[in-house]
């Protein structure tokens, strides 16, 4: 409980600070220029690009739920909303966890199972991710300049995520063709619980890697890194449309490459809904591009606010209509996770 406080606590503070860094040269004057300009009627088509996005995102839980269960789009699409409202409004990222739970009650399957499929659709993020990164670094670089365009920060920050995703994502590979290996190192690693628990651990283990099937199945693994492509060529879409309401003079390229900064710098701990790191790193990225800085956080801000509402206004919405209570699954989560 401490250790979890004390993380809360530190998320906190990280998001005061990148917000520090992110208003810190903020004229308010310039600020309010850039709203006043704005045409908020980019804010529609905005909205739509974005909700395409969730809906790309029901059909890929889809698709890696299949060696489980056959899901509906619609039901899965409602439990894609409601966890990552609670990503915005709960510490330490529990929309995850919640996300697990509410499909593993709604379909009827482990919801060690449903978690595994999270995160390999994490990590197929994260490789699409990159992918398009590079792919924006070809349209704006080119050549031997994108060692000049690109800061040595955001370089290593390009290794760090591949090396990262790249490894998990063998790594659960390799879970699914071991699984007696994967028993025996639990096993040794686990070796001082008492009997009851370890053999709990043991199961749980097994309904996760039985979550992983997806990973052996080649047609099904390459259709669902096909979405995962989708579901951010959307998120890109939804960044460019969102300049053009503030008026950015920013080409498609130039929005993915910030959707991509964006989305890596998410992966620094902080508060509830990204507070601060959003703003931030959204601001670096097109400080890129000899955007205004004022106009940039502007921005930033906007996208922030509008994405954050439809999150939570959506995701309330299905809390409602499928008569779930938000505080009542955070402890239903905590209190199955102690067991």
């Amino acid at each position: 409980m401490k250790r979890s406080r004390w993380m809360i606590i530190t998320g906190i503070l990280i998001s005061i600070f990148f917000l520090y860094l992110a208003f810190r040269k903020f004229d308010v004057q310039e600020g309010k220029r850039a709203l006043k300009m704005a045409n908020y009627y980019w804010l529609f088509p905005t909205v739509i690009s974005y909700m395409f996005g969730f809906w790309m995102r029901g059909i890929r839980w889809r698709y890696l739920l299949l060696p489980i269960k056959k899901c509906k789009i619609s039901h899965l699409v409602s439990t894609v909303f409601i966890g990552f409202m609670a990503n915005n409004l709960l510490p330490l990222r529990a929309g995850e966890l919640i996300r697990a739970y509410v499909n593993g009650k709604k379909e009827n399957i482990s919801k060690s199972s449903s978690l595994a499929t999270i995160v390999v659709e994490r990590v197929l993020d994260g490789l699409a991710l990159v992918l398009l990164l590079l792919v924006a670094i070809l349209f704006l670089g080119g050549g031997s300049s994108q060692q000049h365009f690109l800061p040595q920060w955001l370089r290593k920050m390009i290794y760090l995520a591949w090396f990262i995703f790249l490894g998990v994502l063998i790594l659960l590979y390799v879970m699914t063709r071991s699984k007696e290996l994967t028993g025996k190192i639990i096993k040794k690693l686990f070796s001082f619980l008492k009997e009851p628990i370890l053999n709990k651990i043991l199961n749980l283990t097994d309904s996760f890697i039985e979550g992983l099937n997806i990973l052996r199945q080649r047609k099904e693994i390459l259709v669902v890194s096909f979405l995962s492509v989708l579901v951010w060529t959307f998120e890109g879409t939804t960044f460019y449309l969102g300049a053009k309401a503030l008026n950015l003079p920013i080409s498609y390229p130039q929005a993915y490459f910030t959707l991509v900064v964006v989305a890596l710098g998410l992966m620094v701990p902080s508060s509830p809904a990204f507070v601060g790191v959003y703003e931030y790193f959204c601001v670096t990225a097109l400080a890129l591009f000899a955007i205004d800085r004022n106009f940039a956080l502007s921005y930033a801000v906007l996208l922030h606010l509008l994405q954050f509402s439809l999150l939570v206004g959506i995701g309330m919405f299905f809390l409602w209509k499928e008569n779930l209570s938000l505080w009542k699954l955070k402890k239903e989560v905590s209190d199955y996770s102690s067991q």
